[in-house]
């Protein structure tokens, strides 16, 4: 009789592990949303000029090792094998007597080099582009041709919650900043002196 109860003690405890490691499984996945790291990532924009002609061409490049430092932890993390990284980039025209942006994003023509156009909706606020690995690098280039003159801005948006194709409960979130690029400030209306760094970026088209 006794050897029968420790049977069942036993398997009572077994089956008890079982759930135990499944509760863990499921509360590993469900926590692991949580951003562990996070980085800096430079945009290039070129010719560096404060205005360029209608139909000339505005590259915009973002060309960086897949080895970043962390900045909460400044240690060297290597990241390849990003699946969901990528930007939205908003396009503005200032108009109006009363100076306003409003969505310039049909105002130009544009040619994918190296990423891929993932753009669902706001066809006129924008596009969406993820970048692609090549070389043991993120690489991202675009080239924007205007259609039109007038003073424009645009902007990159920082990438959340990247995950790694080995890895996607670990994650990231990436700063997206012009890099080495006069961002031209000065050109914006709402302009009130000052140095900035962000990824936002004004020309003039003539």
């Amino acid at each position: 009789m006794a050897m029968i109860t420790n049977k069942y003690i036993i398997l009572a405890l077994v089956a008890l592990s079982g759930v135990l490691s499944l509760q863990f499984e499921c509360n590993k996945k469900f926590n692991c949303a949580e951003n562990v790291y996070g980085f800096d990532l430079g945009i290039k924009a070129y010719p560096d000029k404060d205005s360029i002609n209608v139909g000339d061409t505005l590259w915009l490049e973002v060309n960086s090792p897949t080895t970043l430092k962390d900045f909460r932890s400044g240690s060297m993390v290597d990241y390849s094998g990003a699946e969901n990284l990528g930007s939205f980039i908003a396009f503005s025209k200032v108009e109006g007597a009363t100076p306003k942006w409003v969505d310039a994003a049909n105002k130009f023509n544009y040619k994918l080099i190296y990423g891929q156009d993932v753009t669902r909706s706001h066809f006129e606020l924008g596009h969406e582009y993820t970048f692609i690995e090549r070389n043991k690098q993120f690489q991202f280039l675009l080239a924007i041709i205007p259609k039109e003159k007038g003073t424009f801005r645009l902007g990159f948006s920082n990438a959340a919650n990247v995950y790694r194709q080995k890895d996607k409960c670990t994650k990231a979130n990436f700063n997206l900043n012009f890099k080495n690029t006069n961002q031209h400030y000065y050109l914006s209306p709402f302009y009130q002196g000052g140095t900035f760094a962000g990824g936002d970026y004004y020309f003039e088209v003539y």
